[in-house]
């Protein structure tokens, strides 16, 4: 038997592999949408403006690659003025081209 903590396969199963209940639902799934994705603009049609951005936002996550949040970890009182000035520089001109 395994010592608690430590299993038969110390690299662990690849992060895109799917266990064997997960894969059949998985292909099912998949399968029952692209059967039914010619109905999505009647269904699309037949929703209130808050009912589509609702579903907008919630298929979002499947086209799009997650964001994973950077931390900066920056000591400002370490940079000299000269650097400080060219940061403000830069977020102020990004800003800028937003506006325009």
């Amino acid at each position: 038997m395994f010592k608690k903590g430590h299993s038969g396969n110390p690299q662990g199963r690849p992060r895109s592999a799917l266990n064997k209940v997960a894969r059949p639902l998985k292909m099912q799934i998949s399968d029952f949408l692209n059967e039914r994705f010619t109905e999505l603009p009647g269904i699309w049609q037949k929703l209130t403006p808050q009912q589509r951005i609702k579903m907008f936002t919630e298929l979002l996550p499947f086209v799009l690659p997650k964001v994973s949040s950077i931390d900066l970890d920056i000591n400002l009182a370490q940079l000299s003025d000269y650097d400080l000035d060219r940061i403000i520089d830069k977020l102020l001109n990004n800003e800028q081209k937003k506006l325009d």
